[in-house]
């Protein structure tokens, strides 16, 4: 029960933060340009707090799902001569444009700063060092090794993984891409160029270090450290000290217990493979049996994070070279949502890549629990991503408005009522679809981890 009131807390704050960024962003340019502000809301329904400031009701809503800021226009009340100058409608279509505009511009602003508070204070950053090599893959072909670290993908330098992905995402639809790597242990600078026309960047849901056949440090270890008796050894083929790496030829990756590895498997028999004084064995075994003596603890099997000598670098950035690097960092996010969305539109990814709220959710209570660099990492994440969606020129969004303004400037008036109304409802039945398939992709996902 705390659990999920702690999940339901972190991601309305987290909602909350990024749409009153946005709305302030519209409230303040707009009070630039003379317009006034009827209301400003956080979330939609029934008011639950509110109160009176400059002329403008602030108001926190039952449903903190969104937020608007309602300004004084003719076209949905009647306005007193004495406060025309003060409508939304009689302003010049540039001033209309970029108060429409400044809510996308406010969460940019918010992530460019959060990046340059964080890159200002880190003192360590991970080294994208190779953990391990997946066999027959295009690295693992390539006769590179563990413990090599990648300092390029092309001319980009690459200090840490989250650059190094970055890089590859931007790179994939290239025939080539050439890696520099160096050996830690003996400093060795060598080049490679790998050909990615057959591979699968099938993004964003697959990681491009494993599509390459690269699993960075942190590596994760399934030790065996304790079984019961004599007879549970002969049964499992298992000896305290051996290491799982594979289930059904599957690697593990992530830090979690191993037994929900093993429920992920719904048949009987189950092939395992163990590293054991560095020969690998394979074996089949019972998976139902496995948990439930996991369970009355007879077999235990515990994780163990590998981090390699080298792994943690020192870098810590002046307040100019740590905006710098928050503005690269924004632009490579930036041009990696874009190809993304270019790429749904045009079929090189499937629509079940879209996600919704339950996975915004669980992301940011994720990131939460490791801590608040991580939360504000992913913060500045979400918050880039509301800004390019509420471009899109959809009618009820930022974009779609400055559609219509954009069209005015063109043919000389505003549209027809008519012609609005069609165009709200077509670009509102888009944004319906959009939701329902990120919705039911995340009761899915949801669903498949239960």
């Amino acid at each position: 029960m705390l659990n999920v009131i702690w999940n339901i807390g972190v991601f309305i704050i987290t909602f909350s933060v990024l749409v009153t960024v946005h709305e302030l962003g519209h409230f303040f340019v707009a009070r630039y340009y003379g317009v006034k502000i009827n209301r400003f809301s956080i979330g939609f329904g029934k008011s639950i707090f509110k109160f009176n400031l400059y002329d403008t009701e602030f108001v926190v809503s039952i449903f903190p799902v969104g937020g608007y800021v309602k300004m004084l226009d003719e076209r949905a009340c009647e306005v007193p001569l004495h406060l025309l100058h003060k409508t939304f409608n009689r302003k010049p279509i540039w001033q209309r444009i970029f108060i429409i505009l400044a809510g996308p511009i406010a969460n940019l602003i918010m992530a460019i700063f959060i990046y340059s508070i964080l890159f200002f204070q880190i003192g360590t950053m991970n080294a994208p060092v190779i953990g391990k090599v997946i066999e027959d893959s295009v690295i693992g072909k390539a006769h590179i090794n563990s413990g090599a670290e990648i300092k390029k993908v092309d001319n980009i330098v690459t200090p840490d993984w989250d650059t190094v992905r970055m890089a590859l995402m931007s790179k994939h639809k290239n025939s080539t891409v050439t890696l520099t790597f160096a050996n830690i242990n003996e400093n060795i600078i060598y080049k490679k160029e790998f050909n990615l026309n057959k591979l699968n960047f099938d993004l964003p849901r697959r990681d491009p270090l494993l599509v390459l056949g690269i699993i960075p440090y942190p590596i994760v270890n399934f030790l065996v450290t304790k079984i019961s008796d004599i007879n549970m050894l002969n049964k499992y083929n298992l000896k305290e000290g051996d290491i799982i790496t594979k289930l059904d030829g599957n690697i593990l990756l992530r830090s979690q217990p191993f037994i929900n590895y093993v429920k992920y498997f719904q048949k009987k028999n189950i092939e395992i493979e163990i590293n054991r004084n560095n020969k690998i064995l394979k074996f089949k075994t019972d998976a139902n049996e496995l948990i439930q003596n996991n369970i009355k603890n007879n077999i235990l099997i515990t994780s163990q994070t590998v981090f390699p000598k080298n792994y943690k670098i020192i870098h810590r950035y002046n307040i100019f070279a740590a905006l710098r690097q928050s503005l690269i960092k924004t632009w490579q996010i930036i041009k990696m949502i874009v190809d993304s969305i270019f790429n749904l539109i045009n079929g090189n990814y499937k629509l079940d890549n879209l996600s919704g709220p339950i996975t915004i959710a669980k992301g940011a209570t994720a990131s939460a629990k490791l801590g608040i660099m991580h939360y504000l990492f992913f913060l500045s994440l979400i918050s880039i991503n509301i800004s390019l969606f509420n471009l899109l020129p959809l009618p009820i969004l930022d974009g779609g408005h400055i559609l219509f303004l954009i069209i005015e400037k063109l043919t000389g008036k505003p549209l027809s009522d008519q012609a609005y109304n069609i165009f709200s409802w077509v670009g509102f039945s888009i944004l319906i679809i959009l939701i329902t398939i990120a919705l039911s992709n995340d009761f899915s996902k949801f669903t498949s981890n239960l």
